[in-house]
């Protein structure tokens, strides 16, 4: 089968590899679709901003139907459609005992450390892989990973009906945040991103003020536009807005940090999160959030098709990596069963 590979220092190549066989506790499927996510455009920078293995099929937003099944596979059976929660934990160790599976301390990750899907076939462990609606187009289906992600950040928001809320970064994560705010009632939903491209994708979708940072100060627009009062929730998206969120909340309010960037030490004033009564709280990939981003997808309240800018073949792929890297790409979204 072709796959795409990470060969180390920046390299992906599009070479064959062969059909992967299963252990016992895994299944096979037959990939659908396979979302880019801003973790492979990391793990391709040099040097990179993510470790990788090289020689891993890169990809982890992916969807598949099911082929084959090991004997000790439980609760997946031939012919279902799948998307896979990539980020496999132990199950043993403290943290997973604790409940947290997400900071296991032997976390491992498809298309990251284990081999992933940018390609035709893919093994997974049954355990991981979480039935969805055949009904849903393959390349939304695969979207269910990331909207996973984002269901555990919502989720420790606290959002209520009418409130507002300002999402800093329109990447594909923000575009998501801005779809479930939206679909969770928002009263009004403000989005600060310095790409015509990605404020275009998020008007489409239902913002409310796409601010350009560029064009002003966007704490201080968010204020303007919520009669001075801030947002009640402000999510940076970006991984490295911290201080801009703080601005931009209301006194009482919530900031989410969702976006990653290990480079990052912001300066912040301590003081006005004490007087303010600010709650901060992080959000990583989460637990237990699978079933309802599935869900959330099946029913039909979020459309997320005008985030999809590119649909592309495996072969296509590389010239797509470059057009998300010049900005030029909003969510690119690999199509396995082009052609056929």
């Amino acid at each position: 089968m072709v796959a795409a590979v990470f060969q180390g220092d920046g390299r992906l190549s599009i070479i064959e590899r062969p059909v992967p066989f299963i252990t016992p506790a895994d299944v096979l499927i037959e990939v659908e679709a396979c979302g880019v996510c801003g973790t492979d455009i990391h793990v391709l920078e040099v040097p990179p901003a993510h470790p990788a293995f090289p020689g891993v099929i890169m990809g982890h937003e992916f969807v598949g139907i099911v082929r084959a099944v090991g004997p000790d596979a439980i609760g997946v059976e031939i012919g279902q459609r799948v998307a896979v929660a990539a980020n496999l934990s132990c199950g043993s160790c403290s943290s997973c005992k604790r409940g947290n599976p997400n900071h296991c301390e032997h976390f491992t990750t498809m298309g990251i450390f284990r081999d992933g899907g940018l390609a035709r076939f893919v093994a997974a462990p049954a355990s991981a892989c979480h039935v969805v609606s055949k009904d849903i187009p393959r390349e939304i289906a695969a979207l269910t990973e990331p909207l996973s992600c984002v269901v555990n950040g919502v989720e420790q928001a606290h959002l209520l009906p009418g409130e507002a809320v300002a999402v800093i970064g329109a990447g594909p994560v923000g575009l998501l945040f801005l779809s479930l705010f939206r679909a969770a009632g928002a009263g009004l939903v403000v989005v600060v991103e310095p790409t015509e491209l990605r404020r275009d994708a998020a008007k489409r979708m239902g913002a409310d003020v796409c601010l350009d940072p560029s064009q002003g100060d966007p704490a201080r627009a968010v204020r303007d536009v919520t009669s001075g009062a801030g947002a009640d929730v402000v999510v940076d998206a970006v991984g490295d807005q911290l201080s801009q969120a703080l601005s931009a909340v209301r006194v009482g309010g919530r900031v989410l940090l969702f976006g990653m960037n290990s480079r990052a030490w912001p300066s912040i004033h301590q003081y006005d999160i004490t007087r303010n009564e600010l709650t901060v709280v992080g959000a990583y990939v989460g637990s237990n959030v699978f079933p309802k981003a599935a869900r959330i997808l099946a029913s039909g309240l979020v459309d997320l098709s005008p985030m999809i800018s590119h649909r592309v073949s495996l072969e296509d792929l590389p010239s797509a990596l470059d057009a998300i890297r010049q900005g030029k790409a909003v969510k690119v979204v690999v199509d396995l069963m082009a052609g056929s």
